[in-house]
């Protein structure tokens, strides 16, 4: 198989679930026309409950609809926290993942006051769980990325210069 082939489906998928997302801003709205929107992807099928025999398997014609409909729903949110998320839990289906991955989308473009505190509140004290450690060597990393990253392309303009006598 080329590289990308199996990836074709999940494109088409993202693609129209967000071609059509981009025409709502209430996520009530929007349920019905997003599930319609990935339908052809998809590999379960319309009764979540009983899926079809291909369901979650390798394609290049269709998709697995949790990262469509977690994209569709963050643009129907036009990025808001609350209202991203709430449409993904109000999606069904798989509704557990869709918003695990448009709040985490959510609030990697927004930061942490993006969360509701009143949700984090709860949630960090139902689950006993330091919500704060996972993200801090992650940040860690990226920043030390960045850090280097930005070394070698001063070390490049420096180079440049040196041989080409132009400043930038």
């Amino acid at each position: 198989m080329q590289p990308g082939l199996q990836l074709r489906g999940t494109r088409a998928a993202i693609e129209s679930v967000c071609e059509t997302a981009a025409r709502y801003e209430d996520f009530e709205e929007a349920l019905r026309p997003l599930r319609e929107a990935v339908a052809p992807f998809d590999t379960v099928g319309p009764d979540y409950r009983q899926p079809s025999l291909g369901a979650r398997r390798p394609s290049r014609l269709h998709a697995i609809e949790e990262l469509p409909i977690a994209l569709g729903m963050l643009l129907v949110g036009r990025g808001d926290f609350r209202h991203t998320v709430l449409g993904s839990v109000n999606y069904g289906r798989d509704c557990d993942s869709i918003a695990s991955m448009s709040g985490a989308i959510a609030g990697a473009l927004h930061g942490e006051g993006a969360v509701p505190t009143e949700w984090s509140g709860t949630l960090a004290s139902a689950s006993k769980l330091d919500l704060h450690a996972p993200a801090a060597a992650p940040a860690t990393v990226t920043r030390e990325v960045f850090a280097r990253d930005l070394e070698r392309r001063q070390a490049h303009e420096a180079a440049f210069t040196a041989l080409t006598g132009a400043a930038r």
